[in-house]
């Protein structure tokens, strides 16, 4: 189980951080009943960041502390925190692989 959640964190994380794909195009013509791929394209796309993901590890990772009781000092240790996460899961996911 808790490698189900640990993967579960690094999806959310790279969602939450945003990422890089590839989307492939391939356009076809038919010729005497045949398929011939005339024209093939791969562009890389990046995906924005999501702040869903962001807010669903904010809850999970939090447990029961309520972010407008904490203290200012509180709020600047969460905030290095996540910033060292987020960095740590930046060299992670940009290695290239993708999860589908």
């Amino acid at each position: 189980m808790t490698e189900y959640k640990q993967l579960l964190v690094s999806v959310l994380l790279k969602k939450a951080k945003g990422f890089a794909y590839k989307e492939k195009t391939e356009e076809y013509n038919v010729v005497d009943g045949q398929k011939i791929l005339v024209k093939s394209r791969v562009v890389t796309k990046r995906a924005l960041p999501d702040l869903n993901a962001i807010r669903v590890l904010l809850e999970s990772d939090s447990g029961n502390l309520n972010v407008a009781d904490m203290t200012d000092e509180q709020l600047r240790a969460e905030k290095l925190r996540l910033i060292a996460l987020l960095k740590n899961a930046d060299t992670e996911f940009d290695d290239g692989r993708q999860i589908e």
